[in-house]
């Protein structure tokens, strides 16, 4: 996976919905997300004076692309949005340039990187200096701050209090999914999924706090020693949490967690028998009335197989003693749990037995097209897999 920034930039007609249309063109580029965009920055023209003011920003992407082939994409999209051939320093309708590409330097006839002037720009400068002011240029050896102190450029610029958010550039049907909640049996990802589709969304996420949990070791180690006690700190952390969800996020539109509460259940009812089960259902018929419901709910389910090798690949110390038959149980109960039981929110079931979204950009972009798309009913499966 690569980083590199892209400045664009534009001065001829509606300038911040071409930079808009070519922000949601570069959110469909394959093996590619938007990680970070800056403010936007009005900007007098530089070279040509005698043209309209510019509007730039500097763009942050992770990208599997190669340099030139991200190079041929960013070309293209400024010839769907309608870019015209003209002269050097002309006014343009859109105009994406590659500024840094990890610590690559290309110097080709189609295409230089570090951008041969971004050096002597303030415009390139201020923006990225905004999200990456640690960013480093391979020539030159200095990073983006250092670059901007030394930089003689005079041309005006003039901060936009307003910012192209990433939420913005997400179809609207997406934006009636407020809360998401990302479930699955041990191994299946659901972690790593939340993260990366937080980012993607700028949402708040909350993360299930296993490392909290003093008995997990110990109840992998002695299941029926220890399940009790694992089972209520696990039911109070997750209750904890909840209830923080209920406070308003001034921050944040969108919201992502690792766990439904509700899955508290499938644990208890494999591992409490007798008198701690009933104790447990008690606590959890006076602590569960008051908890949010997701907008939708993903179930990432996988092989036993595929999931044993994810848990032994990660390496937690406290998951060693995990065993292949206490697997398949949790899998069979997580199956009948959201195919059969689960009807509070709905339901996107993603096999991902055969994908690897974590370091696939593809199988990534390709579950975020699957996720973000409007739900045709309360209950869908996906295996991509199987395409």
């Amino acid at each position: 996976m690569s980083v590199a920034y892209l400045g664009i930039g534009s001065n001829l007609g509606d300038r911040i919905k071409y930079i808009t249309r070519a922000l949601v063109a570069l959110s469909k580029l394959p093996k590619t997300r938007i990680t970070r965009v800056s403010s936007l920055y009005e900007t007098e023209p530089y070279g040509r004076k005698d043209q309209p003011w510019f509007i730039n920003i500097v763009v942050e992407i992770f990208t599997e692309l190669s340099p030139f082939e991200l190079f041929k994409k960013c070309k293209a999209i400024e010839t769907k949005l309608g870019r015209q051939t003209r002269e050097r320093w002309a006014e343009r309708e859109i105009d994406i340039d590659i500024l840094l590409y990890d610590d690559l330097v290309i110097s080709a006839e189609e295409l230089q990187i570090p951008h041969p002037d971004m050096h002597n720009r303030r415009f390139v400068l201020i923006p990225l200096g905004e999200i990456a002011p640690g960013a480093f240029h391979p020539i030159f050896k200095k990073s983006i701050s250092e670059l901007l102190i030394e930089c003689k450029d005079t041309t005006r610029i003039i901060h936009i209090p307003q910012k192209i958010d990433l939420k913005n550039i997400i179809e609207p049907e997406v934006r009636e999914i407020k809360y998401i909640a990302i479930e699955g049996v041990i191994g299946a990802g659901k972690t790593s999924l939340a993260k990366m589709l937080g980012e993607r969304l700028n949402a708040k996420i909350i993360l299930e706090q296993y490392y909290e949990n003093p008995f997990l070791e110990k109840f992998y180690q002695n299941r029926e020693r220890y399940a009790f006690q694992t089972q209520i700190f696990f039911l109070l952390s997750r209750y904890r949490q909840q209830m923080e969800l209920l406070q308003r996020d001034l921050f944040h539109e969108y919201l992502i967690t690792d766990y439904i509460f509700d899955k508290d259940k499938i644990f208890a009812h494999i591992n409490l028998r007798g008198d701690e089960l009933k104790l447990y259902e008690m606590l959890v018929s006076l602590l569960e009335k008051n908890i949010p419901v997701p907008d939708l709910v993903i179930y990432l389910q996988a092989s036993v197989e595929r999931l044993m090798f994810n848990i032994r690949k990660r390496g937690r110390p406290f998951e060693r003693n995990i065993t292949e038959d206490y697997i398949r149980e949790l899998s069979e109960a997580y199956n009948e749990f959201f195919f059969n039981q689960y009807k509070k929110s709905p339901v996107l079931v993603i096999n991902v037995t055969d994908i690897d979204f974590v370091n696939s950009m593809e199988d990534f972009e390709d579950l975020m097209e699957k996720i973000l798309s409007p739900r045709k009913s309360f209950f869908e499966y996906y295996n991509p897999g199987k395409k």
